[in-house]
């Protein structure tokens, strides 16, 4: 007989066995499609002028920040549920989908006027436009992908996002060669998609004409028992999606920012000293959040704060050497890669700050998705929107000074920030789960 020791023990390291498999495929996926992405990013570097990049960096925000809020709007309470509430609730899910993508393409194609007025270059209208018809094509998959997120089959998640990074990237080399411009980076954006919702669809046994949002006569319905798994839905799918939301605008609130105090060019810079720092990091980092959000889910012997405890160490020790190997051998490839003249726009320092900001960023995401887990979205949009305001006040008074001090700001921030949002919220957790035993150092004894 085994004893209760025993048990806990072998729960444990099924639990953390699973996080880390599901962590391998998500992480390796995004590793091998940023190794692809690499040889496109070099070709754009070498290519394409800091303006093209600002510009880009404008479209890719705007989009992002909207579509963050639609993601999970329906997939994190449908993870949540049981096998037959998830069953019953696809038809009103995907209902849903369809409204709020169709929203979403809406609005960004009407804001399209409003920002390339706020940012003075109206160019951006047409291939934002475009961009905005993604929006048109994700309800298709979106269904599929949460059915596969929820039975944690990281594998077609992984190999979902892998080829439509690799796609994604040989589209881009090849129409920016061919002299397409800025059209050469969203019109594959767009494309890929189909990708996505393919990979989605050839994994999953879904009935899809159960989730249909017309019935027969195509007339839109709303019955009552629909409308009531609509707010079922709602009412955990918008405080997720609002968190994610104020999780988005902490992530892109700089390219706002320096793109209206410094310019399209300067952004231009900026945009491209993330991404060429960050670009891995950042995978990993969003790789994580999708698997650990499914981990927390999922049941077990092991309660949330255990699983989050262990989560950071995991994560902590993939990034740190990472990041700090990248940083330290920033100054020899960064030429080297992508070529003299982003040296002389100034982009090495603003790139070694910027990497170095990534070494306390899971534990933010780590953070978030524990509260959205535990149901604490409120106290999830208060940290966020407290550290938005945070970066809003350093990056408005850095840009006094340029963007290395922009730079060296949002990596003070994230370095003081994100590890007290990491050690604070485990109490409110702890008390949510009734885990009412606190202990000092771990915030909460178990």
């Amino acid at each position: 007989m085994k004893t209760l020791a025993q048990i806990g023990a072998i729960w444990h390291i099924q639990g953390t066995k699973r996080l880390a498999t599901n962590m391998l495929w998500l992480g390796s996926a995004q590793v091998l499609g940023r190794v692809v992405r690499l040889g496109s990013s070099i070709i754009l570097a070498r290519l394409l002028t800091p303006d093209i990049f600002g510009q880009v960096a404008i479209i890719l925000t705007s989009f992002e920040i909207i579509s963050i809020f639609i993601r999970r709007i329906t997939s994190a309470p449908l993870i949540k549920m049981q096998d037959s509430d998830f069953i019953s609730h696809l038809a009103s899910a995907n209902g849903l989908n369809w409204f709020v993508c169709l929203s979403s393409f809406v609005a960004l194609s009407l804001l399209s006027g409003p920002i390339a007025i706020y940012y003075q270059d109206m160019s951006i209208v047409k291939p934002m436009i475009l961009m905005a018809t993604s929006f048109l094509l994700l309800p298709f998959g979106m269904i599929y992908a949460t059915a596969n997120l929820r039975n944690n089959r990281m594998r077609v998640v992984g190999r979902a996002s892998l080829w439509q990074t690799i796609a994604d990237s040989v589209l881009t080399a090849i129409l920016v060669l061919c002299g397409f411009g800025i059209w050469g980076i969203v019109i594959p954006k767009v494309l890929v998609v189909l990708i996505w919702i393919g990979i989605h669809r050839y994994h999953n046994h879904l009935t899809i004409s159960s989730t249909s949002i017309f019935d027969r006569q195509g007339k839109y319905f709303i019955k009552h028992s629909c409308a009531q798994k609509c707010r079922n839905l709602l009412h955990f799918g918008l405080m997720v999606g609002i968190g994610d939301f104020s999780l988005a605008l902490r992530q892109n609130i700089d390219y706002l920012l320096v793109g209206y105090f410094l310019g399209v060019e300067a952004l231009g810079v900026y945009f491209f000293a993330v991404n060429a720092s960050l670009g891995v990091s950042l995978g990993l980092v969003q790789s994580f959040g999708t698997a650990f959000y499914s981990h927390l889910c999922h049941p077990d012997s092991e309660n949330a704060l255990q699983k989050y405890r262990h989560a950071l160490l995991s994560i902590m020790l993939v990034t740190l050497p990472i990041i700090s190997l990248q940083s330290i051998l920033a100054p020899w490839y960064l030429p080297i890669v992508y070529g003299e003249h982003w040296l002389d726009a100034g982009a090495l320092p603003i790139f070694i700050l910027l990497c170095l900001s990534g070494l306390t960023r899971p534990l933010g995401e780590a953070a978030s998705q524990l509260l959205i887990s535990s149901g604490l979205n409120q106290l999830n949009l208060l940290c966020n929107f407290g550290f938005v305001a945070l970066l809003t006040l350093a990056i408005s008074l850095g840009s006094l000074w340029g963007l290395t001090t922009v730079a060296m700001n949002i990596f003070v921030c994230y370095l003081i920030y994100m590890p007290l949002f990491a050690y604070f919220v485990m109490k409110p957790t702890a008390k949510k789960l009734g885990l009412i035993t606190l202990s000092p150092s771990l915030g909460g004894s178990l």
